[in-house]
């Protein structure tokens, strides 16, 4: 893993803690749903890396395909979901 990447993973988990933090604090409840279904996307991208994984080791490309392709709607799915407890 490289500086870029875990940079990018270390300041995912602080902006979702200091979210969560913040926000149960705060009590208003649309936004600590918003930030629980952000924490939990974070869960959902390990289809992601599962894919990139098949891609270097140079697996199939057809089995590597649908598995980033599975990755990708739920990747979105999960996004859109996110979104709901925003909407009033």
């Amino acid at each position: 893993m490289r500086w870029p990447l875990m940079t990018h993973h270390f300041c995912t988990v602080f902006a979702i803690v200091l979210l969560l933090s913040v926000l149960s604090y705060d009590k208003h409840p649309q936004l600590i749903g918003a930030g629980e279904i952000w924490l939990f996307q974070a869960t959902t991208e390990q289809s992601v890396f599962l894919g990139l994984l098949m891609y270097r080791l140079g697996l199939s490309d057809k089995a590597t395909s649908r598995v980033l392709y599975f990755a990708s709607i739920q990747s979105l799915s999960v996004t859109v979901v996110s979104l709901l407890p925003l909407v009033h």
